[in-house]
């Protein structure tokens, strides 16, 4: 079988290469200093020139790419110009001076208590702005740092007065930056208002009806799990199902991270798969028909990655859960390559900085691993095991459990690969433990999100039966912290990489590629060895 890119893979993976073509132009765009004339112009010229060589498929091929390529530069030179009037023009006049601000909280407001220090933080719409002279009408949002408890709800209109201020950075790690963070947000400025700050709701019910409401049920939710767990229990369940990881203790962050396994404390497509396949379950009790459990599956979902904040991982497997899903309605199967660019199109195209954020590389890159390159070293273990059950039914048992071992670890070896060299470069660490602890972690927090989304419904409907799946969660959580502690102390589970350059991750995807372009999986003559030995 041939791994590399054939034409007919070209011919129903068009979105993989609009995709790449896209995000190459957002990049040029961030790093080249090209003409805003100059790219309109040559995109428009692109596109004339590809209708004209419509016939002649390698020519049209050529000038539609360029043109995506085009039109991902201009598409992030658009995102990254800022209206007359906005906040982050006018704020330089005002910096390091009072300033009183009037807009409407556009976000959920956090409450983080750091020993006795209280701060209230959320996102503040700017409707207009005054230093010592008149009101000044502005736009654009910032974040907004209260040093006290207040008593803020989404859509509250404010009158609030502070000191702006760019982002600190708090490491000087060019690979991290607080400010460039925000900056993905659309947040270029800070707003710090002192305890005696003035701080004065003008009125409510302001913003979006849905979001608001949205935001309503997710502080419901919150305390439900507030009501069974305390502490790291209660962290790590919000950061499980609700997305809120602020909660999570420090050295619970630093040991999963040592695993390699932080990404399980974080909402991601592993949840969000799990809850798609809970839903369409507890659906299928109700005689909708089909399409019905399919179309209230995807709103579940979209519902769902709303109110987690809908984060790059989460909005990938959202969008490739809705596709896969209405595949079915449409009676149409959905190709995994191309369904996983769609999604990376459309988070881009919301917001073109998303390809400079580590949470969309590792997350679309550990995808793209899975899906090219687990089929291929599953398959010879699928063959075998067709193979043994010939051979009768103790050794067709005992061939199962170990193909399903296999599966388990073929699939972490290939999330672990695709992503290791990126985990070396961003967070200077390799942490080879990974490929075994996800063995185990993953099943555990499985069955702890599953458990966790019985704690919320019971605790909506029937809150006295909570407690049943409370308690299982409390095994669970500290079965789970147990075994990556236990994964940590292995001699050689990870070890620091201070310093790798970004040419090693150049060329480690570029041996990939050309592994993926060349190589010839010879499957059959591995089931042989593999049977003489069997």
């Amino acid at each position: 079988m041939t791994s590399g890119i054939s034409k007919k893979e070209r011919t129903h993976r068009p979105l993989l290469w609009v995709t790449l073509c896209f995000g190459g132009g957002i990049f040029l765009g961030a790093y080249v200093p090209v003409p805003f004339w100059a790219a309109y112009g040559s995109a428009a010229v692109c596109v004339i020139f590809s209708f004209v060589s419509f016939h002649k498929t390698r020519g049209f091929l050529v000038f539609i790419f360029i043109s995506f390529i085009l039109l991902g530069v201009i598409h992030f030179r658009m995102y990254k110009t800022l209206p007359a009037g906005h906040i982050s023009r006018i704020a330089k006049f005002y910096y390091g001076a009072p300033v009183l601000l009037e807009g409407v909280v556009v976000s959920d407001v956090e409450q983080r208590r750091r020993g006795n220090t209280r701060k209230t933080t959320f996102r503040l719409e700017v409707k207009r702005l005054k230093g010592k002279k008149e009101w000044q009408k502005s736009r654009g949002e910032v974040l907004v740092n209260l040093f006290r408890g207040e008593n803020i709800l989404y859509g509250d209109y404010l009158a609030i007065e502070g000191k702006l201020h760019k982002p600190f950075n708090f490491s000087s790690d060019s690979k991290f930056s607080y400010r460039d963070y925000l900056d993905r947000k659309g947040i270029k400025y800070i707003l710090s208002v002192k305890k005696q700050g003035r701080v004065e709701v003008l009125e409510g019910n302001h913003g979006n009806p849905f979001h608001r409401y949205v935001i309503r049920f997710k502080h419901r939710l919150s305390v439900i799990l507030a009501t069974h767990f305390t502490g790291a229990e209660k962290g790590i369940m919000e950061g499980f199902l609700l997305g809120d990881r602020y909660n999570i203790p420090q050295h619970i962050n630093e040991l999963f991270q040592m695993a390699g396994v932080v990404h399980i404390l974080a909402i991601s497509g592993f949840n969000v798969g799990i809850v798609a396949y809970a839903t369409f379950l507890f659906l299928k009790m109700f005689p909708l028909g089909r399409r019905g459990h399919y179309i209230l599956t995807i709103l579940i979902l979209i519902a769902y990655a709303v109110l987690t904040g809908a984060q790059p991982p989460v909005a990938r497997a959202t969008i490739m859960a809705a596709v896969f899903l209405a595949g079915f309605i449409l009676e149409r199967e959905p190709e995994s390559v191309n369904t996983l660019a769609c999604a990376a199109l459309f988070i881009l195209f919301v917001n073109p900085v998303n390809l400079f954020d580590v949470g969309f590389q590792l997350s679309f890159v550990s995808v793209l691993a899975i899906i090219v390159f687990y089929p291929k070293c599953v398959s010879v273990l699928s063959k075998l095991d067709d193979k043994a059950a010939e051979r009768g039914k103790t050794i067709g048992a005992v061939m199962s459990v170990l193909k399903y071992i296999g599966q388990s670890f073929i699939l972490s070896f290939c999330a672990y690969g695709g992503v290791a060299v990126m985990v070396a470069y961003y967070f200077e660490l390799v942490t080879p433990v990974a490929i075994l602890a996800n063995l185990v972690v993953i099943p555990l927090s499985s069955l702890i999100v599953v458990l966790g989304l019985g704690v919320l419904l019971t605790g909506l409907v029937l809150p006295t039966a909570t407690f049943l799946f409370a308690d299982c969660i409390r095994v669970l959580l500290a079965l789970m912290v147990k075994t990556v502690f236990w994964c940590v102390q292995i001699p050689g589970a990870y070890f620091r990489v201070p310093g790798t350059p970004l040419l090693v991750v150049i060329l480690y995807y570029a041996a990939l590629c050309v592994f993926l372009y060349f190589s010839r999986w010879k499957a059959d003559t591995a089931i042989d060895k593999c049977n003489r030995v069997c």
